[in-house]
């Protein structure tokens, strides 16, 4: 039968692991065969497997050494030996008129035993030897002449003190060696589970296993029956901390202080786990390593086993727990510890009652390593025991910004209501208005800063608070109003009341922003728009931030395109730089805008798919851009999924494009009566928040358009009618343009629509130029004049392909055909517009070759040469060969 400890009984199955141990023993049992009396101190935890290796060694030097194995316990003199050798023999031997005779006479019963063959004692729980046994083998040693003798004596660690004072005498034997058993390795585990399991296990699971188990040979059996039963993932956890706690109930109550200190400190130092403990560091130090080597703790000092950490701070009682976590909390501040460990420890307690507290707690929210959601969590904690303290609530509002600006707003909000000084409440009322944007309430932040404002103007506190605080609390009231349609004609009436701030501070920069961006809607003055803008510019070597945004918009939309289009690009590249993905989407959201009023389809949809692939919400202006980009290429499926995403826009002219988007989409899907009705709405609510700009959306051209097809040559001429009157005080080549458009498609007017052609070609508005031109072909037709309007139709169909409109080019196709044009099809991209001769002749001025060179080459004349690159220039919208390059790609 073959031996294996498990708790305390033993089982009938055969031990493994120990091969490294067992060579050691086998070897030393075999010096002690040579003449050398040996003595080994095997000792571990329970259940760590000791009984097992003596098992292994019996088995091993079977046919080598005879092998004696007892259990000592507390009882009578030479009880011990009587269990070794038989109680017959041991009391047959002469006692003699002493002690020693009985000695003695155990020494010669050894003697005769170790005659042939060496033998090998072991006392199993020797810290509970007899006393007499002990002093016997410590003779044994002495006394015996080439003692054939090798004792091993197995016993706990807990009892390490207690059997080294039994085996004093003993110990001192020159061949004395100790073995401290620990926790199964890798090899030993791969033996176990391979023998329970029956195959060898993949050194993963030998992993998991070890990690699972610590190594403990009883939970990894469990383990092991765990894996055999099919468990994908066996748990050991309730075996293993089930072992752990009975392992600490053997342990002294110094090892029960030091453990709970560091299950109540979590991950701090030793020093500190001993400081709390009560005891020495060095001590410290031992308990650590022999609570690591039984698989309590990691290597690190951690809990192995959270499930043992929360048995062991569930026995103490609430109040001793509470003042350990007190103590332990001043002790990390003391030692100067990251405030995190310290803000921890408060958390735990269950009331904060000391100011040292309340600053672990904020203290630790002011890291910059810590999750806002963490930081959130202490603020709060610090507000539950103190609820109106103002610079907390300014802490928390700050974190929750990161994370949920609808709550930081509303802390903002509470806090006006108790700052009583001016200057701190425009700095928290602008904070306020950030988070009601970042919020999507920004209606609800006009109202709460324009009543703010109010009462301080009121009060006569306003004049008190610096200019520039001043102008930043203005411009973060009118960006709020302008994002609802709510507020936005009241933004406008306060904007009226504003004086704009001298100098090229932030603050008076914005303010101009928001003021050209009020007249801008408004539509009344050009130049008292373009006077904000002068004073709303960036700096020409200066940062670009999202506040310049505003600018862009407003340049575009005063005639100021080429300016707007540059500050966009320094725009996105500042935001791509410094890595700001907010100001990037909306940047690129913005740009897209710009492109897409310019013509040009393709970078509009760039911008806006790549706007729409930042993380985060949806950026509403990106999504109004790619809907009227795809509705214009006739794809209706994508178009209405776009429109079904929409959510809240930011301002009124990215609602008017989604409207125009939604205007044209039901034109496509063929209800025509829809998308006029939508185009009325969109000039409806226009006139309700008070925008009256002809070029912001220009919604009215399409309502003519619209109109004429179905009949109505008196709304027509009714709306063209709006637009010119509009247009005459927006004096920018797009109004003009604009205004002749719809005029000369109500009339169907030659002179108005060439000159449309002319002014929209100036504005640099593509897609209006391309409908001025088609309608020019068609008023051309009516007249028998085919001729020119096969000219313009096909000028038509040209900047269509170049912009990526396909609609607008099978329109003017379509025309084309009529007026006798001969044209197989519409092009699918402005390089296929070209000829073969003038697509040879572009690729190879586009690599660099000059006229002649390309003459030359295709053996062509110079004069075709320039012909046909003169086509292609202008078929791709092209001026230098290196924008010629960039189209061809």
């Amino acid at each position: 039968m073959a031996l294996s400890e498990v708790g305390e009984r033993l089982i009938t199955w055969r031990p493994v692991g120990r091969r490294r141990e067992l060579r050691q023993v086998v070897a030393e049992v075999r010096e002690a065969a040579a003449g050398r009396f040996g003595v080994l101190h095997l000792r571990g935890p329970r259940a760590i497997g000791k009984s097992a290796l003596v098992e292994l060694l019996r088995d091993e030097v079977r046919d080598e050494a005879d092998v004696l194995v007892t259990t000592c316990a507390d009882g009578q003199d030479f009880n011990a030996a009587r269990d070794l050798f038989g109680a017959d023999a041991v009391d047959a031997l002469p006692a003699g008129r002493d002690q020693y005779a009985r000695l003695y006479a155990l020494n010669d019963l050894v003697a005769r035993r170790t005659a042939n063959r060496p033998l090998v004692l072991v006392l199993d729980d020797a810290h509970l030897c007899d006393r007499m046994t002990a002093r016997w083998l410590a003779v044994l040693s002495r006394r015996i002449p080439e003692p054939r003798v090798y004792v091993v004596l197995v016993y706990p660690c807990a009892a390490r003190i207690a059997a080294e004072e039994m085996f004093t005498d003993l110990s001192g034997a020159p061949a004395t060696t100790t073995i401290d058993l620990g926790p199964f390795g890798e090899a030993d585990l791969t033996e176990l589970i391979a023998r329970e399991c029956g195959g060898i296990p993949e050194h993963e699971t030998v992993l998991a296993a070890l990690e699972s188990t610590a190594g403990i040979p009883e939970v990894a059996l469990a383990w092991a029956a765990k894996a055999c039963a099919g468990d994908t993932e066996p748990d050991a956890g309730t075996e293993l901390v089930a072992w752990q706690l009975a392992w600490l109930g053997e342990q002294p109550e110094s090892t029960h202080r030091y453990l709970t200190a560091v299950a109540v400190l979590g991950g701090a130092g030793p020093a500190s786990a001993a400081t709390l403990a009560e005891i020495s560091p060095a001590a410290a130090g031992a308990k650590r390593a022999e609570l690591a080597a039984v698989g309590v703790l990691t290597p690190a000092g951690c809990f192995r086993s959270p499930a043992l950490r929360e048995r062991l701070l569930a026995a103490l009682g609430q109040d001793e727990l509470a003042a350990l976590r007190t103590r332990a909390a001043r002790l990390l501040t003391d030692e100067g510890r990251p405030q995190e460990e310290i803000a921890e420890l408060v958390m735990l307690l269950p009331a904060l009652t000391e100011v040292w507290m309340f600053c672990a707690l904020r203290g630790a929210a002011r890291e910059g390593n810590l999750s806002p959601e963490l930081s959130i969590s202490y603020l709060r904690r610090v507000l539950d025991a103190v609820p109106g303290h103002v610079d907390t609530r300014q802490e928390l509002a700050t974190r929750l910004a990161e994370v949920d600006p609808s709550a930081a707003m509303d802390v903002y909000a509470e806090l006006l209501a108790d700052v009583t000084d001016p200057a701190v409440r425009a700095s928290v009322a602008i904070n306020c208005g950030a988070m009601a944007l970042r919020a999507g309430r920004g209606p609800e932040g006009f109202r709460l800063l324009s009543e703010l404002l109010c009462e301080e103007t009121r009060a006569g506190r306003l004049a008190a608070i610096d200019p520039e605080l001043r102008a930043q609390a203005e411009a973060m009231t009118l960006v709020n109003g302008f994002s609802g349609s709510a507020t936005v004609s009241q933004a406008m009436d306060r904007a009226r009341l504003i004086t704009g701030v001298e100098g090229r501070a932030a603050g008076g920069r914005r303010l101009a922003q928001q003021l050209a961006r009020a007249e801008v809607l408004r539509g009344e003055s050009l130049p008292t728009a373009l006077g904000h803008l002068r004073s709303a510019l960036p700096a020409p070597n200066g940062a670009r931030g999202f506040w310049d945004v505003f600018t862009v918009t407003s340049l575009h939309f005063c005639g100021e395109r080429a300016a707007a289009m540059t500050l966009a690009d320094e725009i996105v590249e500042a935001a791509s730089c410094s890595d700001r993905l907010e100001m990037r989407k909306v940047a690129l959201g913005v740009r897209a805008g710009l492109a897409y009023e310019a013509g040009d389809l393709v970078q509009a949809e760039r911008d806006a798919e790549a706007a729409l692939a930042i993380e985060g919400p949806d950026d509403f202006g990106a999504l109004a851009v790619l809907a009227s980009v795809l509705v214009r290429r006739s794809d209706t499926d994508r178009t209405e999924q776009l429109l079904h995403r929409m959510r809240t826009p930011r301002d009124p002219v990215e609602y008017g494009w989604a409207l125009d988007a939604k205007a044209h989409w039901l034109w496509n899907c063929g209800d025509a009566d829809a998308a006029l009705e939508m185009l009325r709405r969109c000039g409806r609510e226009f006139d309700a928040m008070g925008v009256h700009n002809p070029v912001l959306v220009p919604w009215w051209i399409d309502a003519v358009a619209v109109t004429m097809r179905l009949g109505k040559h008196s709304e027509a001429a009714e709306l063209a009618e709006r637009g010119a009157d509009a247009a005459l005080r927006w004096d920018t080549p797009a109004a003009r343009g604009y205004a002749l458009l719809a005029e000369g498609m109500s009339t169907g007017d030659v002179p108005t629509l060439e000159q449309a052609v002319v002014e929209l070609g100036e504005a640099g508005s593509r897609l209006c130029e391309a409908q001025a031109l088609r309608a020019l072909g068609n008023a051309l037709m009516r007249e028998q004049d085919e001729k020119t309007a096969r000219k313009h139709l096909r000028a038509a169909m040209d900047i269509a392909v170049r912009c990526g409109a396909s609609m607008a080019a099978d329109r003017a196709h379509e025309l084309l055909t009529a007026a006798g044009g001969r044209v197989s099809a519409v092009h699918a991209s402005p390089r296929d517009a070209l000829t073969s001769g003038e697509l040879r002749v572009a690729e190879l001025a586009a690599e660099g070759l000059t006229n002649r060179e390309i003459a030359e080459k295709l053996y062509v004349t110079v004069r075709t040469v320039e012909s046909h690159l003169s086509n292609a220039y202008r078929k791709l919208g092209a001026q230098t060969r290196a924008e010629l390059a960039v189209e061809l790609r």
